[in-house]
C-alpha cells in the first residue's frame, strides 16, 4: 500500500540530495508532496517531492497549515528534535 501524505504529516526523505532529513508536508499534489523544512525549504518556497521519496514518522501543525498561518520558525521547532538540532 502506498503512502498518501496529509497535510501536518512528519517525513523523512528515502531519496535525493536531503535523503535522511526531516520535512512536514504541507500539501498533496496526487504523486507529489510539497514539503518543507523551515531552513532550507521555506513555507514560500516548498519543495516538490515524490511520495514513494517519502516515509512517514509522525505527525505536527495540521491546523496551522490547514489555516495557512504555519510559519517557518514553527516548522524549525518542530524538526529540530529529528533532525538533531540542524
Amino acid at each position: 500500500m502506498e503512502y498518501i501524505p496529509e497535510a501536518g504529516d512528519i517525513v523523512i526523505s528515502k531519496a535525493g540530495h536531503d535523503t535522511g532529513r526531516a520535512h512536514i508536508v504541507l500539501a498533496n499534489a496526487g504523486s507529489m508532496a510539497l514539503i518543507a523544512d523551515g531552513k532550507r525549504r521555506l513555507v514560500s518556497a516548498p519543495k516538490s517531492k515524490n511520495v514513494k521519496h517519502l516515509r512517514k514518522v509522525g505527525s505536527a501543525l495540521k491546523e496551522s497549515i490547514q489555516n495557512g498561518s504555519v510559519t517557518d520558525k514553527e516548522i524549525r521547532e518542530v524538526l529540530k528534535q529529528i533532525n538533531g538540532g540542524c
